[in-house]
């Protein structure tokens, strides 16, 4: 290599060093150093709080936490209001500085026990349903009430714990609701005559949170997420908040650093093992103790269309009588009024696994409500 080409390209290396520099200059002036244990001032968290920089807005957050800044804490919802939040976690990366910061805004309200505003409390629900729910516990029931009903029954199934906030004092019109969506399952097995049948399978796997290093710059970021818990109460730590329990279903609200993401999972139950569940609640029987079952397994030996069609029809007028039963209970209870459809309650679907190859039955049944 000549060396006049050496320091040409030396030259060409010197100037885009440069140029670099001026470019990063002005960002870093932009964009000061800060650490959680810097002295700060009211003053300067508030100018931090209405910058519009979602990483100044996060250290504001983060310290009127700490400090316990009342001023700063009250203009939290203002400002929470008017951020522009993605829709859904994740999504594109210019999206994650603004949903940091929102974080961060809702944590400190949650943390020293804000009183927010529902039409505030509505907007945090669209993008943090965990957060959400803890904030409307502090608003009296009467005032939230609809807003939980509207959460409970939404478009997209029923919101397990809005509807067992609302189970805790319920009204006629919201146990309906409850039964009107139920419905009974009865799987068939159909066999061979003398034959058995087993099934062996494991439980869904849980996998851990991922663990990433925190965004540099940024304060720690705080996340929530609802657990449900069945059975004994388990040992409660300083991160989880309990929410609602009914019977031995209880749901808890845990706190985790974002970055390391959900450290445990939980498993809720289908729609109908839910309904069902509140209706246990509400006669005070343990769901594993009612006289039905929302999901019911039965074992027939093949020997004939009428015998099958003959042990259906038994099953299915068993169901309906203990159901008929459950309803005059809730009844007596005050519970439920004379609101129920004059139809055939509850609608039952007949499942079908047929084991005799070619198997004598097809496809599923229906019972109509």
């Amino acid at each position: 290599m000549s060396s006049r080409y050496y320091n040409l390209r030396m030259a060409l290396r010197a100037n885009l060093l440069l140029l670099l520099a001026c470019l990063t200059a002005p960002i870093l002036a932009q964009e000061p150093q800060i650490t959680s244990n810097m002295e700060v001032d009211s003053s300067l968290l508030q100018k931090w709080l209405h910058s519009g920089d979602p990483r100044l807005i996060a250290w504001s957050a983060d310290f009127a936490r700490r400090r316990h800044d009342s001023q700063i804490i009250s203009e939290i919802p203002g400002v929470l209001e008017h951020l522009s939040m993605p829709p859904v976690a994740g999504g594109h990366e210019e999206q994650a500085p603004r949903r940091r910061a929102a974080l961060a805004l809702v944590d400190t309200l949650i943390q020293e026990n804000a009183q927010v505003a529902l039409p505030v409390i509505e907007l945090v629900a669209r993008m943090f349903p965990a957060q959400s729910i803890l904030l409307i516990q502090r608003v009296p029931l009467e005032s939230s009430k609809e807003t939980l009903i509207n959460w409970a029954f939404n478009r997209d199934g029923i919101n397990q714990t809005a509807a067992m906030i609302l189970a805790k004092t319920p009204d006629p019109a919201f146990v309906y609701r409850i039964l009107e969506g139920l419905e009974l399952n009865v799987t068939v097995h159909i066999l061979p005559l003398n034959s058995f049948w087993g099934s062996f399978g494991g439980g869904p796997g849980c996998p851990g949170g991922l663990h990433l290093p925190p965004p540099p710059g940024w304060p720690q970021i705080y996340d929530y997420d609802l657990r449900d818990e069945y059975g004994e109460a388990g040992k409660q730590d300083s991160n989880s908040t309990p929410v609602v329990e009914l019977g031995s279903h209880r749901v808890l609200a845990v706190r985790f650093e974002e970055n390391r993401g959900r450290s445990r999972c939980s498993f809720g139950g289908s729609n109908d093992t839910f309904r069902h569940e509140l209706i246990a609640y509400w006669l005070g029987i343990a769901p594993k103790d009612m006289p039905w079952q929302p999901y019911q397994s039965l074992t027939i030996g093949w020997t004939s269309k009428t015998a099958y069609e003959k042990q259906i029809d038994s099953v299915v007028q068993s169901d309906r009588a203990v159901v008929s039963d459950t309803l005059l209970q809730l009844r007596h209870r005050g519970l439920l009024n004379e609101q129920m459809p004059n139809r055939t309650f509850p609608p039952i679907t007949i499942g079908i696994v047929c084991e005799i190859h070619p198997c004598p039955l097809q496809g599923s049944l229906v019972f109509e409500r």
